[in-house]
């Protein structure tokens, strides 16, 4: 667990809270949205209907799958919480930097360890 106060972890862990029901609601919200699972739309024969509902399809899947990704992490983060797990490095086991965590909340790795994964990419 990292060494800074509980009041600081507390506030982390209601934000993931308040973060995690309006990715929950956004979820709920973009499966209602999908044309692809409306019987209404299916009904219509107009021209260009079916391209419409393709290409409103792959980007509802592309953003539902964004925001399980963004679940999955908050939910990791609030079960580190939980165990006294949270705020260390999956690579190095070191302190993720308090201004790191405040920041990304769901941060797994320390930033010299995210540097130097492939791609130089920021692991949430």
């Amino acid at each position: 667990m990292l060494d800074f106060p509980t009041k600081t972890l507390d506030n982390i862990k209601k934000y993931l809270l308040r973060q995690q029901k309006e990715v929950e609601k956004n979820l709920k919200e973009v499966e209602e949205d999908d044309p692809a699972k409306s019987d209404s739309l299916a009904e219509a024969s107009e021209p260009g209907t079916d391209s419409y509902i393709a290409d409103t399809h792959t980007k509802i899947v592309v953003l539902e799958e964004q925001l399980k990704k963004t679940d999955s992490s908050i939910k990791a983060a609030l079960l580190k919480i939980g165990k006294g797990a949270y705020g260390k490095c999956e690579k190095c086991k070191k302190q993720i930097g308090v201004g790191r965590l405040l920041a990304m909340p769901t941060a797994q790795y320390c930033l010299s360890c995210s540097k130097k994964s492939s791609n130089c990419k920021v692991n949430y």
